[in-house]
């Protein structure tokens, strides 16, 4: 047998590496005969709460918390850049990945990340994303990242219609953003 897909998991906000690869185990038991998962750890935590992780916040800090809401347009991104480069020195350490499998703040990120494939080495052999209950960032200094459609990777969205967190309306411009993608909606 030919070698398994490598793909990257980043789990989402108020999660973390662990608890993504305990909630990701019936799809890992489905794929293993073709794909090995590795789960990444986000590198800034949520302020009192126990393995609770964050890629990057949207709001700056008020009484020295961070926080985020996917929902709420913000100006900043506290700890972005800094995730930004955490990953790419993993990818350079770790990679390559054939693919990237995220949730809701990871899966954002997933997206943008698609942009930097153009332009990041590290990124080059990235051939396909796996968004579960994804969005488009709504941090005005993230619209760069949205600029082009995303010809480069094959895309599976996976969301819901009723969902609280993430709306219908959130995820559907998400797919916009894409090439041909692939889309799965529950209810």
């Amino acid at each position: 047998m030919a070698n398994k897909l490598r793909v990257l998991c980043l789990h989402g906000y108020r999660q973390s590496d662990k608890s993504f690869r305990e909630k990701t185990g019936g799809l890992r038991k489905t794929l293993k005969s073709v794909a090995e998962f590795e789960f990444i750890r986000a590198p800034h935590a949520v302020h009192g709460e126990e393995d609770s992780l964050s890629w990057f916040y949207s709001n700056p800090a008020t009484h020295n918390i961070l926080s985020y809401d996917c929902q709420d347009p913000s100006t900043e991104d506290p700890g972005f850049d800094e995730t930004i480069q955490f990953l790419m020195n993993y990818l350079k350490e770790n990679g390559p990945y054939d693919g990237i499998l995220a949730f809701s703040q990871g899966a954002c990120l997933a997206s943008m990340l698609c942009d930097l494939k153009r332009r990041e080495p590290a990124l080059s052999s990235v051939s396909f994303v796996m968004l579960f209950c994804g969005f488009r960032s709504r941090i005005t200094k993230h619209d760069r990242y949205y600029t082009q459609p995303f010809d480069n990777v094959r895309s599976l969205h996976v969301f819901g219609e009723t969902d609280d967190v993430i709306p219908l309306e959130m995820s559907e411009k998400l797919v916009s953003s894409f090439v041909d993608p692939v889309v799965m909606k529950h209810p």
